[in-house]
């Protein structure tokens, strides 16, 4: 399964609060808040006493980088436990750490194991009272939670996208910029015998479309990091095709119209759940984006 590397830390937050209550149901996972004097150390907890502590390394390509980083993290954050014991005590109430799980979205490195479980060892005495006798720290990753994955990746997509509709400064904005001169252009290229003014609607469209489409990615994205994987995969895919496509022998106004099929097309496949007016906004702001950022002027 190819596993996504790269988060945002919040977003990797959210996104592990999914998996573990998926594991463990979501009414046996109790958030832990860190707006007032942190996080104590752990950031939720389930029932059977497993606390879990998130953290996505900013390198994701240097082993050595992203192992020494998740050590660090791990041995600052079980040290909370001991500074802050007095106050899990109150969270926790007769719950007893079992488990504390530091959850990163990769592990190359089996020393961060050991690290992690050699401070979790010499702790193990001064958090008496608020850990079990057969107490371990250890450090997971999505492939400890494969199952749960799945399941985020069955589950069904909601029929509408909440997707914030552009507001008329934004549209100005983006109207009045030197990408839209672009934009209007490539739209005069294409279409040459229409009207200015039906140009200018057109040129409109487009930009109210593609600020939609950056929504609907970053709703996507935020809320739904599987479908946003795979809707990222299949726009990428098409601007390949259409890099590679160079000038086409087709008149621009039927490469626009191959490539918006296409497009839609692809995003039907991969998000079958989507509704067709989500698909439409999404494809229509993703052919603006390739108009303003292709080297193709279609002459």
């Amino acid at each position: 399964m190819n596993l996504r590397r790269s988060w945002e830390g919040v977003e990797w937050q959210n996104y592990s609060l999914r998996l573990v209550q998926l594991r463990h149901g979501s009414s046996n996972v109790q958030i832990v808040p860190d707006k007032v004097h942190g996080d104590a150390g752990i950031e939720f907890f389930s029932m059977d006493g497993c606390c879990y502590q998130c953290y996505a390394p900013e390198e994701v390509v240097s082993v050595a980088k992203a192992s020494s980083s998740m050590k660090a993290k791990g041995r600052r954050d079980l040290s909370k436990l001991k500074k802050n014991k007095a106050a899990l005590c109150g969270i926790l109430q007769n719950i007893k750490i079992r488990r504390w799980i530091l959850i990163c979205p990769f592990l190359d490195d089996k020393s961060v194991i050991a690290a992690i479980r050699t401070r979790g060892e010499e702790l193990k005495g001064a958090l008496h009272g608020l850990v079990t006798d057969d107490f371990e720290a250890l450090v997971q990753s999505q492939d400890d939670f494969i199952q749960e994955i799945e399941n985020i990746r069955k589950q069904s997509f909601p029929e509408l996208l909440e997707i914030p509709t552009p507001t008329v400064d934004e549209v100005v904005a983006r109207d009045g910029g030197p990408m839209a001169a672009t934009l209007e252009r490539k739209l005069r290229n294409a279409y040459k015998l229409i009207p200015r003014e039906e140009l200018l609607k057109r040129k409109t469209e487009y930009i109210v479309a593609n600020i939609t489409r950056e929504n609907a990615l970053q709703y996507l994205k935020s809320e739904h990091p599987i479908l946003w994987e795979r809707a990222t995969k299949a726009l990428t895919a098409e601007e390949r095709r259409l890099v590679m496509l160079g000038s086409s022998q087709s008149a621009p106004r039927e490469q626009l119209v191959e490539s918006l099929g296409r497009i839609t097309e692809g995003l039907r496949n991969d998000l079958p759940d989507l509704a067709t007016s989500s698909v439409t906004q999404i494809s229509l702001g993703t052919l603006a984006d390739w108009l303003l950022r292709c080297p193709l002027d279609f002459e």
